[in-house]
């Protein structure tokens, strides 16, 4: 399988590229408009076939390819492949408005190339067989970092849409049904807190962008049994008065524990099958949608 990679940023370069390179299925081509990153990076990872113009890459027989560009150009280079019938891997936000998403979700049904987007909670191994769990009760999600307040769309859609997207579990927020709570630091905001409640399960998200640290913690709470992490690593299982320590295995890659690896299968699975799972796209739709309007809601009047 030949895989495109679009744009060499940090983001391609740590986070996938040394997963792809792992995968002796995968064949990779390299895109970038910068010919010194491209040299470095195609000489780093000994990779031959490369090219400095995106849309070059329909005459290079390739089965697939991930977009690590900026985000404003997200859209337009997705358009371009699905159109020529190349499945497309897009970083999130695949659009910065959901008018944008949506012409782009129709245009993947319409010619039945598959879309998808990079969000890696969702795979995160040390809870993903939980939250999943018919009987959840209560989760919470907190993603906070340091110093570091902005403007609304940069706010939610750089950072927040993680927290917003793995809280969005089956693509259902209820846009009206969520209450919102929003501290600012004059024009920016400083932290934003969603709590809404969906068939009986109630849902807390927070971004707080003057804390003591970046970090990030999930909370898990079933009948008589919870689950604190604080972070991808490890976290504590409490059941019958008792604290159990959960934890990943010693030497188990970053990358893994943040779910790249398994969204990384998961995107060579859809490319070879040609397919998409519904609720998956439902999600796509409903989390940019979700994100569209809180960033109108935020913006001053």
């Amino acid at each position: 399988m030949r895989i495109a990679v679009i744009g060499l940023g940090d983001i391609a370069t740590k986070a996938y590229l040394p997963l792809l390179t792992r995968m002796p299925a995968l064949e990779l081509v390299l895109c970038t408009r910068n010919p010194e990153k491209l040299a470095e990076v195609a000489r780093e990872y000994r990779i031959t076939e490369t090219c400095r113009d995106y849309r070059a890459l329909v005459n290079m027989n390739v089965d697939g390819v991930m977009i690590h560009t900026n985000s404003e150009t997200h859209a337009p280079i997705a358009t371009f492949f699905i159109e020529h019938g190349i499945p497309v891997f897009v970083d999130k936000p695949a659009a910065l408005n959901f008018a944008d998403y949506q012409t782009l979700h129709a245009l993947s049904e319409r010619q039945s190339v598959p879309l998808f987007v990079g969000f890696n909670r969702r795979y995160i191994p040390l809870w993903q067989s939980l939250v999943v769990r018919s009987d959840l009760r209560t989760i919470s999600w907190h993603k906070h970092r340091l110093n570091l307040i902005g403007a609304a769309q940069d706010f939610v859609l750089d950072d927040m849409i993680h927290v917003i997207d793995s809280l969005n579990l089956n693509g259902k927020i209820d846009q009206q049904d969520v209450q919102i709570s929003v501290q600012r630091k004059g024009d920016d905001i400083a932290m934003i807190n969603l709590s809404w409640e969906e068939n009986g399960t109630l849902f807390n998200g927070q971004m707080n962008r003057l804390f003591g640290k970046t970090c990030e913690s999930v909370s898990l709470c079933f009948e008589n049994e919870a689950y604190q992490f604080d972070g991808f690593l490890r976290g504590e299982k409490l059941e019958n008065g008792k604290t159990e320590r959960i934890e990943m295995a010693d030497w188990t890659d970053t990358l893994e524990t943040k779910g790249f690896k398994s969204m990384l299968e998961n995107w060579v699975s859809v490319v070879k099958s040609g397919r998409m799972d519904a609720q998956m796209k439902q999600r796509n739709l409903s989390t940019h949608a979700f994100c569209e309007r809180l960033v109108r809601d935020l913006l001053p009047t």
